[in-house]
């Protein structure tokens, strides 16, 4: 016979899923301290780490490689590293390159001996993307510094460098211990941008590069590290084989470990999360959607939580599982949970939204509605900075009534569940031969530069802050009203004329 299982759970939620798109912000009274200039964007990754910017790009192979983590760090957000089906030694590689790229005083700065061959220096410069290098001798004592434009290249091949280095007794040197600004002074004297510090022995210490220097001038909120290094976070699975790739990417400099999982609402990710904890640096999990998600991962130790399943633009996990939630929903969820648990523990626990942001408007409700940051793929997989190489494609346009084809940019786009990326660890799963497809492939338009591009949108952010009133983001979730808009509202706020 059968009987009927009780349960005191609602069937129905009673609530609708919404997108950012659903509702718009009621704008208050700018005043004079919430004028433009003075609205600022920083934002908490952690508890105790604020970025000044609330932009990280997700942990995609078409979207996250050293060059684009290099220009966010820059403008104070951060990148995350993908793991996946990036080897380990590329990440690495990834990880190595930014933690290097700007740090003042370049403590483990690579060198070449006198008898090192002009083509031996030449793969190592292909290698790793600089020309210039101290030259020191067996006992790291300071013999000279070669730099691309002492040699041919192809005359020089079989040269040493000691032939063709600019000599010790020829150097501008500066001496272990002095501050930034006096190495700042010297750099300009030396006229070649690098400055070599040496010990009490004349043994190289440290370089600095005048490549920094100007950097800092270029870009002061840049997000750095105690050593002034720029900020980068790299991401694991739940695999247990990924937690030594995690431990060998905090030797190497990781800032921030981010355990990517499409479904964060698990026994793997708490078992994950405690075993990451040791190495000492802050751990972001995720994702998850709701109030009880977000408790879970913060109960289990997780630093930041990342939010949204189903919600990204290139997705479909909702058609195919049929589970998610709208991302708008999602984020005031799991932002109210995350308010409640830091009343009750005193810890502080951001939102990253996750996916569902198509514009700067949808960053102002994600962030009205209590995102601290929003994680975003094919927002950054079109800026010159991403890995993919940009190529021209013809596309079907209509112009005054008629079809022609132009010429566009593009550069490739595609999701970590997609035919071609098959993550296997992400989405759980063990073999590619039966690996369930929740994501699409394709390509987005190239945008040009990301340092070029990004501060415009930085600055339509502040705009609506200056219209709700508000001096910050924390103002802006705690004061500011939102409306759910109708279809034909939604449709009102949309431009419907023919564009030239």
């Amino acid at each position: 016979m059968d009987t009927m299982v009780e349960t005191t759970v609602e069937k129905f939620t009673r609530e609708l899923s919404t997108t950012f798109r659903d509702f718009v912000l009621i704008p208050r009274c700018t005043r004079r301290e919430t004028d433009i200039r003075s609205v600022e964007l920083s934002a908490r990754l952690t508890h105790d780490l604020t970025l000044n910017i609330p932009f990280m790009s997700a942990a995609m192979e078409a979207v996250s490689g050293d060059r684009l983590a290099i220009a966010l760090a820059q403008l104070g957000g951060i990148a995350v590293l993908p793991a996946g089906n990036v080897d380990l030694e590329t990440q690495l590689d990834y990880l190595r390159k930014v933690k290097r790229f700007k740090s003042g005083f370049v403590d483990s700065v690579h060198t070449v001996s006198p008898s090192t061959l002009i083509k031996e220096l030449i793969t190592l410069e292909q290698r790793l993307g600089f020309s210039t290098f101290p030259v020191v001798d067996h006992t790291r004592k300071l013999v000279g510094l070669i730099t691309e434009k002492k040699y041919h290249p192809s005359r020089d091949s079989e040269v040493t460098v000691g032939e063709r280095m600019i000599p010790r007794d020829k150097l501008v040197v500066g001496r272990h211990g002095i501050s930034l600004s006096e190495a700042n002074d010297l750099i300009f004297q030396s006229g070649i941008g690098v400055l070599p510090i040496v010990d009490d022995q004349d043994r190289l210490a440290s370089v600095v590069f005048f490549r920094d220097l100007k950097h800092h001038v270029m870009y002061p909120h840049s997000s750095l590290d105690k050593n002034k290094r720029l900020r980068v976070a790299a991401a694991i699975s739940t695999h247990p084989e990924d937690r030594e790739r995690a431990r060998l990417l905090v030797d190497e400099g990781a800032d921030v470990l981010v355990v990517d999982a499409s479904d964060g609402f698990s026994d793997f990710m708490r078992e994950t999360l405690k075993a990451l904890k040791p190495l000492g640096v802050p751990v972001v999990a995720g994702n998850v959607v709701d109030a009880d998600g977000f408790t879970f991962l913060a109960e289990s130790g997780a630093d930041a939580v990342k939010v949204g399943i189903g919600s990204g633009s290139i997705c479909t996990t909702r058609r195919v599982k049929a589970i998610g939630r709208g991302q708008a929903t999602a984020v005031h969820h799991c932002a109210m949970a995350r308010d409640a648990f830091e009343k009750r523990t005193g810890r502080y626990v951001p939102v990253i939204t996750d996916g569902g942001i198509e514009s700067t408007g949808d960053m102002a409700i994600a962030l009205a509605l209590g995102a601290d940051l929003f994680m975003m793929g094919k927002y950054f997989a079109g800026f010159e900075e991403s890995p993919t190489q940009a190529y021209s494609k013809r596309l079907p346009v209509l112009f005054s009534g008629q079809a022609a084809e132009v010429d566009v940019t593009v550069k490739p786009y595609w999701g970590e569940a997609s035919p071609r990326a098959k993550n296997v660890k992400r989405y759980q799963q063990d073999d590619p031969r039966t690996f369930v497809v929740e994501g699409e492939e394709g390509y987005v338009l190239y945008k040009g530069s990301l340092s070029k591009l990004l501060p415009r949108d930085l600055m339509a952010l502040k705009g609506t802050l200056s219209s709700c009133g508000c001096q910050n983001l924390r103002e802006l979730y705690r004061d500011t009203r939102v409306e759910r808009q109708s279809l034909e509202s939604l449709r009102e706020g949309s431009t419907n004329v023919f564009r030239t």
